[in-house]
């Protein structure tokens, strides 16, 4: 080809390669906008319910928040429910958590409850006693059935004197968590529910922390009134508080692979865009 038929082609192409150049620039643009819209926003502080069928339960709140700043403490509720009935669906969806244990036997139907907060978004934490409640069918309800409660089997044996014994320090739930150790008011589950994930045991083989496949409803079986009580020492508060505000790891994303017409595309077009560059310093020599 000789170099005026080259001059001409690429004069020809050069329209189509500044269209294509300026769809890649506004595509580029849109793909940058679009990652920043996928961007996680800065979560909101949570609010949690600690429903404790106890006394003195607002201690366990300030025991158990502190000065997180993950939790809306403020917002943040904690009344003794001993004798109380089961709370409403709508009264837990205005939390983003809810933390339930048992000193007394729960409300009738508050497994039902729970089941229907986690399979409406939120998240439940079961502590001690309701191992023990639901050996003697006090506790009971869909919680507990398969795919909520990551732990089976309750047992009035709750009284061993126990440390962390195997877990998983990589997990998020063990963030900050260095020792725990419990004299009693722990240990009432005695199995691990089918899908369900033992993130940690105690010294004695017993199931302590444990999170259900769906990521919602978690398990720590140690009595969470540990301001009344004196039974736990080391990271517990830390350990609820990871539980409280656990997230599911989201499922992996396959990347984007462009198609091959469309690298061709781009291909022709950076190749006519290279050209008219070398022509336009051609003639202007």
């Amino acid at each position: 080809m000789s170099n005026q038929h080259l001059a001409q082609a690429l004069r020809s192409a050069a329209p189509i390669a500044r269209r294509v150049g300026q769809s890649l620039r506004q595509g580029a643009i849109a793909v940058a906008l679009t990652a920043a819209a996928m961007m996680p926003a800065q979560a909101a502080p949570l609010k949690v319910l600690f429903l404790g069928y106890d006394y003195n339960v607002a201690s366990v709140k300030n025991d158990i928040l502190g000065s997180d700043a993950r939790f809306d403490f403020a917002a943040s509720t904690g009344s003794d429910s001993c004798g109380a009935a089961a709370p409403s669906l709508a009264t837990l969806q205005q939390y983003d958590s809810v933390l339930v244990w048992g000193n007394c036997g729960p409300g009738a139907g508050l497994g039902n409850v729970l089941a229907d907060f986690a399979d409406g978004g939120g998240r439940v934490v079961l502590g001690t006693f309701l191992g023990y409640f639901q050996s003697l069918g006090a506790f009971t309800g869909r919680i507990n059935s398969t795919g909520y409660n990551p732990f089976i089997g309750g047992t009035t044996d709750a009284y061993r004197n126990v440390t962390l014994g195997t877990h998983d320090a990589s997990s998020a739930l063990f963030d900050g968590v260095g020792s725990i150790a419990s004299s009693y008011y722990n240990g009432d589950w005695m199995g691990v529910d089918v899908g369900a994930t033992l993130v940690a045991e105690w010294s004695n083989g017993r199931p302590f922390v444990g999170v259900n496949a769906a990521g919602n409803v978690l398990n720590v079986s140690l009595f969470p009134n540990v301001a009344s009580f004196r039974h736990a020492s080391g990271n517990y508060q830390q350990l609820f508080r990871n539980a409280l505000a656990y997230e599911a790891a989201p499922a992996p994303v396959a990347a984007a692979v462009p198609e091959p017409a469309s690298l061709a595309l781009v291909g022709l077009a950076l190749l006519a865009m290279t050209g008219t560059r070398r022509l336009a310093r051609r003639q202007s020599r």
